[in-house]
């Protein structure tokens, strides 16, 4: 009783974080989205998923357009926003997306969805314990949430929509489904994040988009083409080792052994293995891979590189053969072999029965949150170990499976890589279709990883195709990009 006695002054005396008055008025900005969304299936890929209904949050900004999660509308078909101030729903659109940082910005057909609203804008860079507050509609009501929370770290975190690692603050106010895309607002009630992703294992951990990754987006389709973040190709070793630095002659310096470059990348061309990266950008690399980000403590090197647009230039120093240089690397995309797609019907090409695919993320992901135990392994092991090219190859392509049909019979076959096509080095699905395409032998010779082989007769095997896709109901036999 006498614990209860303590608490409940200090609960009374307790001040909110945004005044009556401010959070009405942001609240008049925070909008719900409601989405139809229609995804593509992987596992027989010239098919559609059913439509499934989802709802999440967003706010409006400058230029009558709403800020939101590239997930809580990716797929959409259908999407329709409200206002908690006015019971009707508009019919909305995508104008721009960035599946990479999460990000997606919507127009409203009627534009007087947004009298009454003001726009809100983006504030500066929140620092560790600064108190936020979290504006959305997350499931359980309909009207909008309010809660509030700390910045409790800083750092690069990998997005689960995109699989790609930028940078994300974390907070200790729960974001809960419905949340994400809603704004996160400081003392001023300036936008310093877009609530994005929660810790499923742990209690109160959400994550969001900070204002840096927004500028960077905003900046980026000013020219009216998105191009997204770049990646300096490198894979580096950190340098604890007492004994590493003095074998690559450090003599009281910091930095990361590079390793490897990824063939096409930003650094192929410029930098070399067996480089040591002291710095990028007059910041200094620690030996363990990160750089002083002012107040807000150390972060992933990387952040560096994500925080240009690409077709600019960084500068690196380098430790080279015991003498020091400086270079600028111009900024490309990310390389690599197993990609992630947004929005695209996957690729597919059949030949006789036989079902090839480009491997990509999405299809390994579609055995869902247990994929590393779940998928194939020589996936598995591809997408953790093999991930970027050792030469100019571009993609892996794989037999996905076999339609049954007596010209295809006995090969009982599924998730084969795909090395050559009568006698052809396969780099890429265009390789593999051109190549049966265009054959002119009689016969078509498939030669699969691991020894195995498919002789099909490229006459009979197109017969074959007209039966099945008349059997499975397919209306064509290839999809190609």
């Amino acid at each position: 009783m006498h614990f209860l006695l303590l608490v409940i002054p200090f609960l009374l005396l307790a001040a909110p974080f945004h005044s009556e008055e401010k959070a009405e008025t942001i609240s008049a900005s925070v909008v719900k989205i409601f989405t139809v969304a229609v995804k593509p299936n992987y596992y027989q890929p010239w098919q559609m998923r059913t439509q499934q209904f989802s709802t999440g949050s967003g706010v409006v900004i400058g230029g009558h357009y709403i800020l939101t999660a590239a997930h809580v509308v990716s797929n959409g078909v259908y999407l329709e926003v409200k206002k908690t101030t006015h019971p009707k729903k508009f019919i909305a659109h995508v104008k721009w997306i960035s599946h990479d940082a999460d990000l997606a910005l919507l127009e409203v057909e009627e534009k007087h969805f947004f009298d009454d609203t003001k726009a809100l804008t983006l504030g500066k860079m929140p620092h560790r314990q600064e108190g936020v507050a979290v504006y959305g509609y997350p499931q359980g009501g309909n009207e909008i949430s309010i809660t509030q929370g700390i910045i409790s770290r800083i750092e690069q975190t990998v997005y689960v929509h995109s699989d790609f690692d930028l940078l994300t603050l974390q907070i200790d106010a729960a974001i809960n489904p419905g949340n994400s895309g809603g704004p996160v607002l400081d003392q001023e009630g300036q936008i310093v994040g877009i609530a994005m992703q929660s810790l499923s294992s742990a209690d109160n951990i959400g994550y969001l988009v900070p204002v840096p990754i927004i500028r960077h987006f905003l900046d980026d389709i000013k020219d009216g083409r998105y191009d997204g973040f770049p990646d300096d190709g490198l894979y580096i070793q950190t340098m604890e080792n007492l004994n590493l630095k003095t074998h690559y002659g450090m003599k009281g310096r910091s930095g990361v052994l590079i390793t490897k470059i990824v063939p096409g990348s930003s650094c192929d061309g410029f930098l070399r293995k067996d480089d040591v990266l002291l710095g990028i950008d007059d910041f200094e690399v620690a030996d363990d891979a990160t750089v002083l980000m002012n107040e807000n403590g150390r972060v992933a090197a990387s952040y560096l590189i994500r925080s240009h647009q690409i077709g600019e230039s960084f500068e690196v120093k380098i430790l080279r053969e015991g003498r020091e240089l400086r270079l600028n690397v111009p900024l490309k995309n990310l390389v690599s072999l197993i990609c992630f797609e947004h929005e695209k019907q996957p690729q597919y090409y059949i030949f006789g029965g036989a079902v090839f695919m480009p491997l990509t993320k999405n299809y390994v992901y579609e055995w869902g949150k247990n994929w590393l135990q779940k998928a194939p392994i020589r996936f598995v092991d591809m997408m953790k170990n093999a991930n970027s090219p050792e030469t100019k190859q571009q993609e892996i392509v794989f037999l996905q499976s076999v339609l049954a049909d007596r010209e295809n019979a006995g090969y009982e076959l599924s998730h084969a890589i795909v090395l050559e096509v009568n006698g052809v080095k396969i780099d890429s699905f265009s390789t593999l279709v051109n190549t049966i395409e265009k054959a002119k032998e009689e016969e078509v010779k498939i030669s699969l990883q691991g020894g195995s082989i498919i002789v099909l007769d490229k006459e009979k095997a197109g017969q074959a195709n007209e039966r099945l896709l008349a059997r499975y109901g397919i209306k064509k036999s290839a999809c190609v990009r």
